[in-house]
């Protein structure tokens, strides 16, 4: 990929809050690499948490560098232009995304399905052999390869949805006979995805029973994860691999959720965080972290392990 930056007024037209140490050895950048591995001409950073921060700094040959501090020994920067940050992997990635963009090609392969009631936004690109049915897609979404998108699925702007991602079909939804035979409870909601979503490869996003299943603004679902029918998530929330969200739950806004399994019907609050392997059973409040099967807070876990650990 080409990475250019020839003058330091470009990082800073990018973003201006920022604190430019040794402007004068500010390097043309042309690549982006590791920091162990980087040459003269690269962009890196260090990252908040990383150890040995000062022995990074002096022993990378990068000229210019992304810090969140500034050594109280100038001779291990003397050669070197800093770019100071509260958040260096985020300054990273935000100049890194800018240099590389580039206006996408929206078009419609000529193998993909469309429905002829569908309504899309002529900037989007939908994938070879994707099947689009009776739907709303809006500008700058980006539809890959052998994606289903059901009927009644309304998508907003600058959506991503990888390769295999199955959108709209109906909820696993089931009421019994008195003689034991299962029908199939009416699947008659749709689903609504706001701007600026991203849903992996092979998701599949149920569609609602009697209302919409929602997935809010922001939010990225990875690849392999089944949200079930009326599921609701809120706003720039993460949802991670392989992880199963069953129907009518509804998680709150800024959520960290790793692999695991949500059963149904229960609320989790926003900025809460799930750790990997958890069964949630319960609703949890917001601001909390949970993990374990059954999924208890942090300190209970810890407890737990704690006394565990001394039988």
């Amino acid at each position: 990929m080409n990475i250019v930056i020839e003058k330091i007024e470009d990082i800073l037209a990018i973003d201006s809050e920022l604190t430019v140490i040794n402007k004068e050895n500010f390097y043309p950048i042309k690549n982006v690499k590791p920091i162990a591995t980087a040459d003269a001409s690269s962009l890196v950073f260090i990252h908040n948490n990383a150890r040995l921060k000062s022995d990074l700094l002096k022993n990378t040959s990068a000229r210019v560098i992304i810090c969140d501090f500034t050594p109280e020994n100038s001779d291990i920067y003397v050669d070197k232009c800093l770019l100071i940050h509260r958040d260096p992997k985020f300054l990273f990635a935000k100049l890194v995304n800018a240099i590389l963009a580039v206006e996408n090609t929206y078009e419609i392969h000529s193998t993909a399905i469309i429905h002829s009631e569908a309504i899309i936004h002529p900037k989007c690109k939908i994938g070879a052999y994707s099947v689009i049915g009776k739907c709303q897609i809006g500008e700058g979404t980006i539809i890959h390869a052998n994606c289903n998108i059901y009927d009644n699925v309304i998508i907003g702007k600058n959506v991503i949805i990888d390769s295999g991602a199955v959108i709209g079909a109906a909820g696993f939804g089931y009421v019994r006979a008195e003689d034991g035979f299962p029908y199939q409870f009416p699947q008659l909601g749709g689903v609504l995805i706001e701007d600026d979503v991203e849903i992996g490869a092979n998701t599949c996003i149920d569609r609602g029973a009697l209302e919409d299943t929602i997935i809010r603004r922001g939010v990225k679902i990875d690849n392999l994860v089944h949200i079930s029918h009326n599921v609701e998530i809120g706003r720039y929330t993460y949802i991670i691999s392989q992880t199963v969200v069953a129907g009518s739950t509804k998680i709150g806004e800024k959520c960290w959720i790793a692999p695991s399994y949500i059963m149904n019907k229960i609320k989790i609050g926003d900025n809460v965080t799930v750790g990997i392997g958890s069964v949630v059973h319960k609703s949890i409040k917001s601001g909390e972290t949970y993990l374990g099967n059954p999924a208890m807070s942090i300190e209970q876990y810890s407890k737990i392990q704690f006394e565990l650990k001394q039988l």
